[in-house]
């Protein structure tokens, strides 16, 4: 933009070169009178109002026909900017700057309204005039920012619209210049009349040397018309290289996008694929907990038969016992009857008196002897019996034990099922909260690519509708500056959309390597399960058999009704299994059936010696 500031400066200097010399020759050519009225004139100027035509001031003068050189040189009004023949050097330069020939429309585009007294201030500095030195000349403002200087070279952009609004506010200050001008030379032509001839020739010189600046103008306004031919060239090659590069880039994001998309596809399937698999552990995980009750039933039904077994070795150990003691007493019974016994047959050998009564009572004893021996040797038996039945005990307390120690090992068991079960359920919870929380990630993911996308096709059709709005706008130098800034902010947010797009590649490389580590925690806890189910299922056929081939335990296949129906059951099954009742009971008969012989004995005896 330094080019664009000597430019504006050159143009700056000339026009006060112009003004000063305008200024002279109305200071030369006009007395003091006519001073008085233009002051009046000058106080009664005021800056007319932009894009507003200017109405002449009322003078009470001689009409002087103009000259056909002033009319040459100098244009009067405004022209059109169709008829290029017409046109004076001052009107080609301001066609040069400006970018359309309306120039209400542009105005209406731009957000701020300017005027020529309300306007940013010029570089070069605001033009501070005296009225006796500086006649007729404006303040005039150039349409550059203030904060020009400040700008940063790195982020700076300039917009197009303020471009514009300078523009047109150029083309005002010029076309406020060429009516003061015409006004100044219809007063010049107003005044000639009463001039000398010194004053007319030095006049005439003046406007020649003005003519002068004006050809010279006009050469360099021509050169400046063909530098800004030469940048509209290369402001149209860099819109066609601008186009190709959106055209490249829009075929590359369109790539992306399908491959995007495509990878979208494929972790919505992944997903689907793990959700199936979760379904299956989870039904996997619902047979464990009935396999899992199952065993639980079968231990407490253990425990039940247990407890019954338990119960019955009580009361076998207290039955036993009793009999015990019933047998000690029965045997002191037995000797102190059969000592009296011994003593009555001795007092009977010793007395002689044989009678067919003591022959009875000798056959007697001795089938009572007879009767002795066998009931020694049914004590015998019985006496084993006991000690088989102690054995037996002994070994039913060794499977009972037995019995605890397995009932243990099966709750240990169990309780290590239910932790592995509640670790399988954790598991399988962590396992749910991740695939939900990749559902979540993925779902925004794919919703910021699709934002991003749809920002990127904004962008891509904002970008489509600057550079046709650029086509259809003035080629002026401005522009050619403002075009190269949009070029580099152009790359700029392809560079950074570019870096944005490698960072969600990033982030979407390492979703599926989360996804893939997941997989694989997956596969091992299914191995896991698989194995535990594998060792619940050995551990659940392992049957343990606490009844040994001595025990004979019929099943129950009549059920008592009443309490004493249920104890003569129980008193049978007793008799039955246990051979030591038999035993208890015969020995009882044969006590009963002593006691009454002997009762009878004992009556003969007293009356046979109540005879004697």
């Amino acid at each position: 933009m330094s080019w664009f500031a000597e430019l504006a400066g050159k143009a700056e200097s000339l026009l006060v070169n112009f003004d000063e010399q305008t200024g002279a020759a109305l200071r030369n050519h006009n007395g003091p009178k006519q001073r008085k009225n233009d002051k009046k004139d000058f106080y009664l100027q005021t800056d007319p109002p932009w894009m507003q035509k200017k109405r002449p001031i009322p003078r009470a003068w001689k009409k002087v026909p103009p000259s056909t050189e002033s009319k040459n040189n100098f244009p009067v009004g405004r022209s059109s900017p169709t008829r290029q023949a017409s046109q004076s050097p001052l009107r080609n330069n301001d066609n040069a700057r400006s970018g359309s020939p309306k120039p209400k429309k542009l105005s209406k585009k731009s957000s701020p309204l300017y005027t020529l007294n309300n306007c940013p201030k010029t570089m070069v500095g605001d033009m501070k005039d005296e009225f006796g030195m500086h006649y007729g000349l404006r303040q005039r403002r150039s349409s550059l920012p203030t904060d020009l200087d400040m700008v940063n070279n790195d982020e700076w952009v300039y917009k197009i619209q303020n471009l514009e609004i300078e523009n047109v506010m150029l083309r005002n200050e010029l076309n406020v210049l060429n009516q003061e001008v015409t006004e100044l030379l219809s007063r010049l032509r107003k005044t000639e009349d009463g001039n000398d001839v010194d004053h007319v020739v030095s006049r005439e010189t003046e406007l020649n040397n003005a003519q002068n600046k004006l050809e010279t103008s006009s050469i360099q306004n021509g050169s400046i018309n063909a530098e800004n031919e030469t940048l509209n060239s290369q402001l149209q090659q860099l819109k066609q290289k601008i186009y190709d590069l959106t055209n490249v880039e829009m075929s590359k994001y369109k790539e992306q996008n399908q491959s995007l998309e495509t990878e979208i596809c494929l972790l919505k399937d992944k997903n689907k694929e793990l959700e199936e698999k979760l379904e299956e552990a989870i039904t996997k995980a619902k047979d464990n907990e009935a396999a899992k009750l199952k065993l639980e039933t079968e231990l407490r039904h253990g425990q039940s038969t247990i407890n019954e077994l338990q119960n019955n070795l009580e009361k076998s150990k207290t039955e036993c016992v009793r009999l015990e003691k019933e047998w000690e007493t029965y045997k002191l019974r037995v000797k102190s009857m059969l000592h009296t016994k011994d003593n009555e047959i001795k007092a009977l050998q010793d007395g002689l008196n044989l009678n067919e009564d003591t022959n009875v009572l000798m056959e007697q004893l001795e089938a009572l002897k007879e009767e002795r021996d066998m009931l020694s040797e049914a004590t015998s038996r019985v006496r084993t019996e006991c000690d088989e039945m102690k054995s037996y005990v002994s070994q039913l307390e060794a499977r009972h034990s037995s019995a605890e120690r397995v009932v243990a090992a099966l709750r240990d068991a169990l309780r290590d099922e239910r932790g592995a079960r509640n670790r399988v359920e954790a598991q399988c919870s962590a396992l749910n909260k991740e695939l939900k929380n990749l559902q979540m990630e993925t779902g925004q993911t794919i919703a910021s690519l699709r934002t991003a996308l749809r920002d990127k096709d904004s962008e891509l059709s904002h970008f489509r509708e600057s550079s046709t709005s650029v086509r259809s706008t003035d080629t002026s130098a401005l522009n050619v500056a403002d075009y190269d800034v949009t070029r580099d902010v152009d790359t700029e947010k392809i560079h950074v959309l570019t870096q944005t797009l490698v960072q969600k590649q990033g982030k979407i490389d390492s979703l599926l390597a989360d996804n893939n580590i997941l997989r694989i925690q997956l596969e091992k806890l299914e191995t896991k399960y698989k194995s535990e189910v594998v060792a619940l299922r050995s551990n659940a056929h392992s049957v343990i058999h606490l009844q040994d081939t001595d025990c004979r335990v019929r099943p129950r296949s009549h059920v008592p009704d009443s309490a004493l129906s249920a104890l003569s059951m129980r008193i049978g099954v007793m008799i039955k299994r246990y051979p030591i009742f038999r035993l208890f009971i015969f020995i009882y008969m044969v006590r009963y059936c002593l006691r009454y012989i002997y009762s009878f004995m004992f009556i003969r005896y007293s009356k046979t010696e109540y005879y004697h």
